[in-house]
């Protein structure tokens, strides 16, 4: 005969225990996500806030990065993105604090190595915001110089500088980011061959007019005072 106590009693005792024995950790675990995630949220709205009272959107829209996000079709202002960003960075900071209560190694070492990694990834964004803002400034500096000195292709100069600058600030944005760029620099590097060859034909091109404009005067005053 069958004992019950053996085959079913017993093992649903210890299963039972072990659940009631879990529940203060998950407890604890919900309590962490929880506060965890009300005071990010919190943090995220201040810094937002404090962000656009520095008038950062202002900013972004004078040196062109406002700009460049609706021409991605990013419905958001500089200042909500930083928001968004430091809520999920913090965030991944308070899920491993759950994990970590939950006891589970192996994804609390993921997950560490992922805020690891978070430094590297602030390090590269901040790298592409001062490439966008130093290739407008650049650009304007010298399609505004060009275009004084009578250049037609000015323009075409000023987008020409700002990729230029922008391909730099990708490079070193993907070498914080450990990612290998040797490929991605001979590619680059044939581009601004095949751009440089586009410039010096423009630049050949406008001032070919100039120098004839010119030598027509300086035979004209020649002319005049003979």
């Amino acid at each position: 005969m069958v004992d019950l106590q053996t085959t079913l009693l017993d093992p649903a005792q210890t299963v039972w225990a072990r659940v009631i024995g879990f529940l203060p950790v998950l407890l604890s675990v919900l309590i962490i996500l929880f506060v965890g995630w009300i005071v990010v949220s919190i943090i995220q709205k201040v810094v937002t806030r404090f962000l656009k009272l520095a008038k950062l959107d202002t900013l972004s829209e004078k040196v062109g990065i406002a700009n460049v996000l609706s021409k991605g079709d990013i419905n958001y202002t500089l200042s909500e993105i930083i928001g968004v960003l430091i809520y999920w960075l913090l965030m991944l900071v308070v899920v491993l604090a759950a994990v970590n209560a939950l006891q589970l190694n192996v994804a609390a070492e993921l997950l560490h190595q992922v805020v690891l990694y978070i430094p590297n990834v602030l390090a590269s964004v901040f790298i592409l915001v001062i490439g966008i803002f130093l290739a407008n400034v650049v650009a304007n500096a010298v399609r505004t110089t060009v275009a004084t000195a009578g250049v037609r292709q000015a323009r075409s100069l000023g987008q020409f500088t700002q990729v230029i600058i922008m391909l730099f600030a990708i490079i070193e944005a993907l070498n914080q980011l450990k990612v290998d760029t040797s490929i991605v620099e001979l590619v680059i590097k044939a581009v601004l061959g095949a751009l440089a060859l586009g410039a010096g034909l423009a630049i050949g091109l406008g001032c070919k007019d100039i120098a004839a404009r010119y030598v027509s005067q300086l035979i004209d005053s020649f002319k005049t005072k003979k």
